[in-house]
């Protein structure tokens, strides 16, 4: 188990949180509509990354994580015990960073 700290002192699991991330992303149902919502505030000039991160935690992360733990973790441990809140996090912010070049350089998911 790889665990780093964050800035704000939590520590999480970087191995999980890119499994996260690349398990969430590779699923268009998932990722598909926040994206789409995040493009639409980019757009409207209202983007703020902190509630970017909580979106993408809660709309894609979440039921990831939860899909994630019924095709492959154990009936003893549950979804929040495989991804903990700091890697969740972790992964939301790497998600968000990315799409956010992406607004940068005019590519948005319509």
């Amino acid at each position: 188990m790889d665990t780093t700290t964050t800035t704000r002192g939590a520590s999480y699991d970087a191995d999980a949180a890119r499994e996260l991330e690349l398990y969430t992303t590779n699923v268009a149902a998932w990722i598909a509509p926040v994206v789409k919502t995040l493009s639409k505030k980019w757009r409207q000039g209202v983007f703020d990354y902190g509630r970017a991160v909580a979106y993408v935690n809660r709309y894609a992360l979440v039921p990831a994580a939860k899909q994630y733990k019924m095709e492959y973790g154990s009936m003893a441990t549950s979804w929040h015990q495989m991804f903990d809140k700091p890697t969740r996090d972790k992964a939301a912010e790497s998600i968000v960073a990315h799409w956010v070049e992406e607004f940068k350089l005019g590519n948005f998911w319509d």
